[in-house]
């Protein structure tokens, strides 16, 4: 029985990366099934593990969310019924969290057919954006609608680059950690395609931050991997050739990526009027999107500085900004968020809510650290693809989708959970 156990939670958890395709609907059955199956196997246990500082902090920290949805649910009795139910939901990751952890700690999980499936969806996501790279269709029959951006699968939503990105790593570690080769040779051969093969598809996705953020993590990769070092310098050429040719020979992704470029130069001149304190000189306009999201998102976090609106506020509470504010800067954006996670949870929940936040990142990091550069080789080579992919996902600079979202609240805090449990944990079970 308790084989048939583990073998229904670990079919679950195989089809995580299959339910970031599939979609939100997909996402959350997959979170409801995996965490009713979890309470009804092992119950309270659950909830009994020791808890560390950490773990106190989040538990703080989903406290203060529902606490801020109650506070922020009286002002606008139209928007309160949203934030209150929205600041409730939200307590689906805090047991996501335990659930996932509980089965870490107690090697439930089955870490080679885990990877193996992450690193087969990631596979089949590349080689789909091939397909429609070549023919202008997928295996799903989706046409290509935007010649410098991809979706592949994902359809009329173009996140196919931000898809590789996160997930592309548990292919490289899977192959490092479970295939046994005749020599290293074989090996390294075998990692450096499936990087190049990867980082093409990044490529032709056509997503212009995750990007940025896949070399990132192979920059990662290579400084964690002390073997890997030195044949850094024989891949590097390599990326930077596969990345120049095909932008280079495609007139739509070079002026896709020549526009991302300019866009971040003027993203930094900004930057530099905007929070130098030293630098008086007023800002007269904005020039791009990105920009403006930015404005966007302070001006809105301003109007309730420590607590914030409440999850799901942003929208309302930007929209209550007066015109001649949002005017002198050229016009400011009001989308569902304001495509960064610092900037989303401080316009959401204040400057508590930043705090409590960073103070989680912070302590995962250090710890993670303390694992990784001091602990024998085996009982490090689990946490290190989740943490790279982790400190990639909370990189300041970058641009995202909204912290609160299904996608992206699943998928952090499925990796916070896999990172405080290989923490934890003292004997992980690899096969």
């Amino acid at each position: 029985m308790t084989i048939k156990k583990e073998l229904l939670i670990n079919l679950l958890i195989f089809s995580i990366p299959f339910a970031f395709i599939a979609g939100n609907l997909v996402i959350n059955l997959n979170i409801i099934l995996i965490l009713l199956f979890s309470i009804l196997f092992y119950g309270l246990k659950i909830f009994k593990e020791k808890f560390e500082i950490i773990d106190k902090v989040i538990l703080i920290f989903f406290l203060y969310i529902c606490a801020n949805g109650v506070v922020n649910s009286f002002p606008d009795p139209n928007e309160s019924k949203t934030i209150l139910i929205k600041s409730l939901t939200y307590l689906r990751f805090l047991f996501l969290y335990f659930v996932i952890k509980f089965l870490v700690i107690n090697n439930i999980i089955n870490y080679k057919y885990f990877f193996l499936s992450i690193g087969a969806a990631s596979i089949f996501v590349v080689l789909d954006l091939f397909l429609q790279f070549s023919f202008g269709k997928d295996i799903f029959g989706y046409v290509v609608k935007d010649p410098r951006r991809l979706g592949g699968p994902f359809g009329d939503e173009l996140i196919a680059g931000g898809y590789i990105q996160r997930f592309y790593i548990f292919a490289i570690y899977f192959t490092l950690i479970f295939l046994n080769f005749r020599s290293k040779l074989q090996k390294n051969i075998l990692i450096f395609f499936l990087i190049s093969l990867f980082f093409l598809g990044a490529v032709i996705a056509g997503n212009r931050m995750p990007l940025v953020l896949f070399l990132m993590s192979i920059i990662l990769f290579f400084s964690v991997e002390q073997l890997f070092r030195k044949k850094f310098l024989i891949l590097f050429p390599i990326i930077c050739l596969m990345l120049f040719i095909p932008i280079k020979l495609n007139k739509n992704f070079y002026d896709h990526y020549q526009g991302f470029v300019s866009r971040s130069v003027e993203m930094n001149e900004y930057l530099l009027k905007r929070f130098n304190y030293f630098n008086k000189e007023k800002i007269e306009t904005l020039p791009n999107t990105y920009t403006k999201e930015i404005e966007t998102g302070v001006l809105t976090w301003q109007q309730n500085k420590y607590l914030g609106g409440g999850i799901k506020s942003f929208y309302f509470n930007c929209s209550k900004i007066e015109n001649s504010v949002m005017d002198q800067y050229g016009g400011t954006n009001c989308n569902q968020h304001p495509h960064n996670y610092y900037l989303h949870i401080a316009s959401e929940l204040g400057l508590l809510g930043i705090f409590f936040s960073i103070t989680i990142f912070f302590l995962l990091v250090m710890q993670s650290l303390s694992i990784i550069f001091t602990s024998k080789i085996n009982e490090k080579k689990i946490l290190v693809p989740f943490f790279i992919v982790f400190l990639v996902e909370i990189f300041p600079l970058k641009t995202s989708g909204g912290f609160f979202t299904t996608t992206n609240s699943t998928f952090l805090f499925i990796i916070i959970s896999f990172i405080i449990g290989c923490i934890q944990i003292k004997k992980i079970k690899y096969e």
